[in-house]
């Protein structure tokens, strides 16, 4: 054996053992999370088990059952997430045709000022925005929740969906033009319908996105529109830690996402690659 091959044999066996560390790095914490929420709170708390003696199923039901509060949590986690994703997806799809296919002064100024905006860590805008929201009344609100949201999504669904419509040729919309068809027809009839893949995966982006999403969620709300994210942590209190109700609670947050990526995990790739390579 050439040393040319031994060295190719041995890229790949490091590449194959970083990718395994990678999926146990990711992995792992999910897993002992659903352990955790199937275990009774002494074997957490006592000794580490892989498998627990008894395991808790029930935990799930009840969870929604007894805690009234992470019951609503689970709701507007719902309300926020499809009402955000809708508008979302109806304002970026305006605004990424109109970026795409028309020339107006200060265009180019005006979209590196969306993306710039993603460039700005939550951290630094969340004062400005508390107060904000606090002088129109808006903090703990589901409605204030979901402007944020949109607000922070909004740049990258016009991103996405500018660079797809790019890909789509420019004789398609002369010759509905010719037809009689005008610039909503184009729009609807025409554009949409080429670029749902592009327009499904930026939609389950921003669903899966705001799902998750907690720093905002936990600074703007309280009591009244408060997430699933944040709602876990309220286990834990000045009385101690339910590790077991804090774990179902984030195995039932992290399922709906999970659930989702995986299902449609091609048309996500499809639709987030697609124009970038163009």
């Amino acid at each position: 054996m050439t040393s040319h091959k031994m060295k190719k044999i041995a890229f790949k066996v490091v590449l194959y053992l970083a990718a395994l560390l990678l999926l146990l790095y990711l992995v792992l914490p999910f897993l002992w999370m659903i352990i955790s929420s199937i275990s009774l709170e002494r074997e957490l708390i006592s000794t580490a088990r892989w498998l627990p003696e008894e395991p808790q199923y029930a935990r799930f039901i009840n969870i929604f059952r007894e805690e009234a509060f992470f019951r609503e949590a689970f709701i507007n986690s719902i309300i926020v997430t499809s009402f955000s994703t809708a508008i979302t997806l109806f304002v970026g799809i305006l605004a990424a045709y109109a970026a795409a296919r028309f020339n107006f002064k200060g265009k180019q100024g005006l979209l590196i000022g969306v993306l710039l905006t993603q460039m700005l860590p939550g951290a630094t805008i969340i004062i400005p925005i508390y107060l904000f929201m606090g002088r129109l009344g808006m903090r703990d609100t589901r409605i204030g929740l979901l402007i944020v949201y949109v607000g922070f999504i909004l740049p990258v669904v016009i991103w996405i969906l500018k660079n797809y419509f790019i890909t789509i040729p420019v004789e398609i919309e002369e010759a509905a033009i010719i037809d009689g068809a005008n610039t909503a027809q184009i729009l609807i009839k025409i554009m949409i319908p080429l670029v749902v893949p592009a327009i499904f995966a930026t939609g389950l982006f921003s669903l899966i996105t705001v799902w998750n999403e907690f720093f905002f969620a936990l600074i703007l709300t309280s009591i009244h529109s408060r997430t699933v994210p944040v709602a876990a942590t309220q286990f834990s209190t000045m009385g101690g830690v339910d590790y077991s109700m804090m774990a179902t609670a984030g195995v039932i947050g992290a399922i709906v996402p999970i659930t989702i990526a995986f299902i449609f995990r091609d048309l996500i790739i499809e639709g987030l690659t697609a124009g970038w390579s163009k």
